[in-house]
């Protein structure tokens, strides 16, 4: 290979050292990026798909609510604290939240590491209907190996 190589002129040794790094650079895209892109997408592709049954689940259930004459009733907004209520709400709907983080303009952020996707809706339906509190901005993942999600939620903190 050594007695190739020397016989070969400047150019000829640049040119396939730029081929060689061309294609170490298509190798590398072709097996570590590009499957992350497409894990990506499918996750927000999974995601998208939960939040469209979870909402066909919504009106299927308010539609068979209206056809038996039932309806809900109007429930007072308790005022309570941030964590406490998002504390009661999570026993309710049987979600361990992992941290809280208070920011600085009186909002606050709890973290759940595993929870099902059905039980993540009935907690942030139950904080909006009981408590009144508004979601702000809602991160989830789901956890590999398992059907479950973690997520970040970050509510407001003043009731408006």
């Amino acid at each position: 290979m050594k007695a190739f190589w020397s016989e070969l002129t400047e150019r000829e040794r640049l040119l396939i050292s730029f081929c060689g790094f061309v294609v170490a650079i298509f190798f590398i895209y072709l097996l570590m990026i590009r499957p992350l892109f497409e894990k990506e997408q499918a996750s927000r592709r999974a995601m998208e798909a939960e939040k469209d049954a979870y909402s066909r689940i919504l009106d299927l259930a308010s539609k068979a609510e209206a056809s038996r004459g039932i309806e809900r009733p109007v429930q007072k907004m308790e005022a309570v604290d941030l964590r406490e209520a998002a504390t009661i709400a999570s026993k309710e709907t049987g979600i361990a939240i992992s941290r809280i983080q208070p920011g600085l303009d009186g909002d606050v952020s709890f973290w759940v590491d595993a929870a099902k996707t059905d039980q993540i809706f009935n907690w942030l339906l139950l904080m909006n209907s009981r408590y009144g509190r508004q979601v702000k901005k809602v991160s989830l993942q789901k956890n590999s190996g398992s059907e479950s999600l973690r997520g970040q939620f970050e509510f407001v903190g003043e009731i408006k």
